[in-house]
């Protein structure tokens, strides 16, 4: 006998919180889905889409572009106007008219600055570097990549914008339109060039540059490479980082002032593989593994780096240059658990995600009396608005998300992976959000001392890192640079225009699904092929697997993570819509960002009663904002306290043969009522 299973909908409201500076008038709407039996049995239940909330949110954080005076008091660096109001400062235009080098040091961790392995120092260069009189150093600044790694790097430092979790923004974002650091300064008469010793299709660089405003790009077809073998180790073997700075200083010899040239390193990647003659650190024996490797490979790339400087003096390219050194991203994991023993074991503390993502960032403007070191904490979308400031711009007339680090007088970094979207590196504050998604059962400490810190308190900054990421990629994937900069549209039309999408229908089919379930993976993306304007609700006991599984099969992208050999663009333009189409219903919210991270919005949640409190779900749902929750009645989960301290004011009854409306819901009642056929 068919199930005749319905789910009541309910209005929420106020479960936002009031006192969020970035919304503090927006209402969330929230639907609660209660299956009544099975809810694995084929279920049909209206649906909307969180498009609208989504666009009311960043419409209410658009109003801080530019137009609130307390914006650089408050810290809120969310748009474009805060430059202007950071320029005043005694290093404005420091390097005003010179060249601009900069420097991505592969896997280039802060921790080896000033470190020794047994009495050998590991980065002896860097460390007379940072003495010397013209040099700014910058001791809390961290990586903020995404999934694209060293190439989210690069997105940050010259865009001011956060790369997507859910795949490699040079791939996502090959059409965008960009007016990042590259542009700026082709607008001031420079020539904006990219040299990177490897494959030119790595990371998809050659076809997204132009984009992003480069003129040049010397790859592995202009760098010619010594083959060393074991330089990077793994699969990635090529060109020294000494070959390479003697090369790049060939090509500078040859362009015409002002120039900007970004220079990206390789010889310290993963697994650092460095060939004996290249080997000065003496390594014990029991140090002869991943870790010691690194320590080795970093003295190695900052001995070329001193090499590098050398080469620019004598070739005349030094005075008349600013030079940016900064690490892209962390090179030794501490999920791996043997490396985090090592590490700890050599730092005689805890291996700490904030020690992990901690890179240097080394500024030196040859010929100025600037030494300092700078401790509010920044991170890598701040680099575009200090060195405008340095290079003397009037104003930065696009969206960025940084800010100055040399006038900020307080550091914000959020952070969006390895700990959980909404964790923040506020100067000595490290803040790591809870991976169940709820702020109470969160933790910070002192970046310093490593003590325990009470969060009461930090709720505000934990929903300004999550709403901060959330614009970048608002901005990313609707290209709201070209919407706002070259179609010259103003907030309200690029909403506008953005909530005319098409909402999701009234019928919404339920699949369950295991990674392992090579039929029912194939089943869903048939469903979805054969009805273009239909959703698909999923549910499985290891979701965030089995949607890994229907992207490998699915995407149209061939290789490894972040060695993606090719993608057939139109079978991955088939992907993302289905994909569009999938609503994830989880069951645990410990992956919810797991899930987000994957590219799915509108995630529904069974919330569960029995480990969480009342308070611990409204909380996950007020700062979370899923698009939904399910609750099985016949499973004891649901709790009449929640529908009365949720405040719900209506209830919709729905039933697979047809809708029926209840304007009022009796909360006094021992149960919920509704209508069923």
């Amino acid at each position: 006998m068919k199930e005749k299973l319905f789910a009541y909908i309910f209005s929420l409201k106020d479960l936002y919180r009031k006192n969020s500076k970035v919304a503090n008038n927006a209402i969330l709407l929230l639907l609660i889905f209660l299956f009544a039996f099975n809810p694995f049995g084929g279920a049909y239940a209206t649906s909307v889409s969180n498009q609208e909330f989504f666009t009311y949110h960043i419409k209410d954080l658009a109003k801080y572009l530019a137009n609130d005076p307390d914006m650089n008091e408050e810290g809120y660096y969310l748009a474009t106007g805060t430059y202007e109001k950071q320029k005043d400062g005694e290093l404005f235009g420091a390097a005003k008219g010179r060249n601009l080098i900069m420097i991505q040091m592969e896997s280039f961790q802060n921790m080896m600055i000033g470190a020794d392995y047994y009495g050998q120092e590991i980065t002896p260069f860097l460390n007379d570097f940072i003495k010397d009189d013209s040099t700014i150093y910058f001791d809390n600044f961290y990586s903020q990549i995404g999934s694209g790694n060293t190439s989210d790097a690069e997105l940050a430092a010259n865009n001011s914008l956060f790369g997507s979790i859910e795949s490699y923004s040079y791939q996502l974002f090959e059409n965008n339109y960009f007016r990042g650091l590259p542009w700026l300064l082709r607008d001031q008469g420079y020539t904006a060039s990219v040299m990177h010793g490897y494959n030119k299709e790595f990371w998809n660089r050659q076809n997204i540059y132009p984009a992003l405003g480069f003129d040049n790009f010397y790859g592995d077809t202009e760098f010619k490479s010594d083959n060393i073998d074991g330089i990077g180790g793994g699969r990635i073997v090529g060109i020294s980082d000494r070959a390479f700075f003697k090369q790049a200083i060939d090509y500078m010899k040859e362009q015409k002032e002002p120039y900007y040239n970004f220079l990206i390193t390789l010889s310290t990647h993963n697994p650092f593989g460095l060939p004996g003659e290249l080997s000065e650190i003496k390594l014990k024996k029991e140090d002869q593994n991943m870790v010691g490797h690194y320590y080795d490979s970093i003295h190695y790339a900052d001995k070329c780096l001193g090499e590098f400087i050398q080469g620019l003096k004598k070739e005349g390219l030094y005075d008349n240059s600013i030079i940016v050194m900064y690490g892209d991203h962390f090179g030794l994991s501490k999920a791996d658990p043997n490396v985090d023993t090592l590490v700890s074991k050599w730092l005689e503390h805890e291996y700490t995600y904030d020690n992990m993502a901690n890179v240097p960032l080394i500024i030196h403007v040859p010929g100025e009396e600037v030494n300092q070191t700078v401790s509010i904490s920044g991170g890598q979308v701040d680099i575009m608005p200090t060195v405008a400031y340095l290079l003397g711009m009037e104003n930065l007339d696009t969206i960025y998300l940084g800010q100055n680090l040399l006038t900020a007088r307080e550091g914000f970094v959020p952070l969006q992976i390895h700990m959980i979207k909404g964790s923040f590196i506020k100067d000595d504050t490290v803040f790591e959000m809870s991976r169940d998604g709820v702020f109470s059962n969160s933790k910070a400490w002192n970046r310093k001392t490593g003590e325990p810190m009470d969060i009461e308190g930090l709720e505000e900054d934990y929903l300004k890192a999550k709403e901060k990421i959330e614009l970048s990629h608002f901005y990313l994937y609707n290209n709201v640079l070209k919407l706002a900069l070259q179609d010259g549209k103003d907030i309200d039309k690029i909403i506008s225009k953005l909530n005319n999408r098409v909402k999701v229908p009234k019928t919404l089919k339920f699949m369950y699904i295991n990674s392992s379930d090579s039929k029912g993976i194939d089943h869903l993306a048939e469903f979805l092929r054969e009805n273009p304007k239909k959703f698909v609700m999923i549910s499985s006991d290891n979701l965030v697997e089995t949607l890994n599984v229907f992207a490998d099969r699915y995407s149209g992208k061939k290789g490894e993570v972040g060695d993606i050999k090719e993608i057939d663009s139109k079978t991955n333009q088939g992907f993302e819509n289905m994909k569009s189409r999938i609503i994830p219903l989880m069951q645990d919210t410990t992956n919810y960002s797991k899930v987000e991270y994957l590219g799915y919005e509108n995630i529904m949640i069974l919330p569960d009663f029995q480990n969480h409190t009342v308070k611990e779900i409204k909380e996950f749902i007020s700062d979370n904002k899923p698009y939904g929750m399910v609750i099985n009645i016949d499973n004891g989960l649901w709790q009449k306290e929640f529908a009365e301290n949720a405040g719900l004011s209506k209830v919709y009854a729905y039933s697979e043969e047809g809708i029926r409306w209840i304007d009022k819901l009796n909360l006094r009642a021992n149960r919920v009522y509704g209508i069923v056929e």
